[in-house]
């Protein structure tokens, strides 16, 4: 879907409504996607992982609060991904901070983890994951001649006309490493599935192919404490 440029807009004079999104949203791991598992059994690469944790491997170099992942080796194929839900100690109330947007990650002071009133963290990172859903579900054009159809389809939605946030999968393969016969080094591939939001628009220069866009909100909850604007 395209991106509606009015929102780009908006201010604290001019706001715009955002409807609050109460449909599901997908953070399925590795093995419960199909796609996955077929670029798997066809050996199209060696390390397998997701966008989501890629980027907190990549880039958070210090975090105060940690996440849960499992690296698993089958043969010299390696597996990166989240811990199950079902693996939690509270299964209705999961733990694994990569299914929300964190916050306070660049406080000074440690904010503790079992402070449940409404400015607690995992209450406000609960509220930031659920305004990112709804801003997303918001924020695209409603005409539907402007959909993009990727090469498959969706492998996570159960049933045609089902309450989702609807994102494009992009199955992106990467080499990591030349083979090298001097050392005995192999070549080395990663596949990374990249969650892709919406398009913008425009062609990317050179193809007929749309310029994708992901979109996510910075949303301030304490202005008495500092204003980041």
């Amino acid at each position: 879907m395209q991106y509606d440029t009015t929102w780009d807009k908006t201010s604290a004079r001019k706001p715009k409504t955002i409807k609050n999104f109460e449909g599901k949203t997908f953070e399925e791991g590795l093995f419960d996607d199909p796609v996955m598992v077929e670029l798997i059994e066809q050996n199209k690469a060696d390390i397998f992982t997701t966008d989501v944790i890629a980027s907190a491997l990549m880039c958070a170099t210090k975090s105060n609060y940690s996440w849960d992942i499992e690296i698993k080796k089958f043969g010299d194929k390696i597996f990166i991904d989240k811990r199950a839900d079902d693996e939690d100690d509270d299964v209705q109330n999961p733990r694994n901070i990569l299914d929300f947007e964190t916050v306070n990650e660049t406080a000074l002071e440690h904010q503790p983890s079992d402070d449940t009133s409404i400015n607690g963290i995992w209450p406000l990172m609960k509220e930031a994951k659920n305004i990112n859903n709804s801003f997303l579900n918001c924020c695209r054009s409603d005409d539907v001649t402007q959909t993009v159809q990727l090469e498959n389809e969706n492998p996570f939605i159960e049933v045609e006309d089902q309450i989702v946030t609807r994102v494009g999968y992009l199955y992106k393969i990467w080499k990591i490493q030349e083979a090298d016969a001097a050392t005995g080094k192999k070549e080395k591939k990663i596949c990374i599935r990249c969650s892709v939001h919406c398009h913008t628009g425009r062609n990317v220069e050179g193809s007929d192919q749309k310029q994708t866009m992901n979109v996510y909100s910075f949303n301030e909850y304490n202005p008495q404490i500092s204003n980041w604007r």
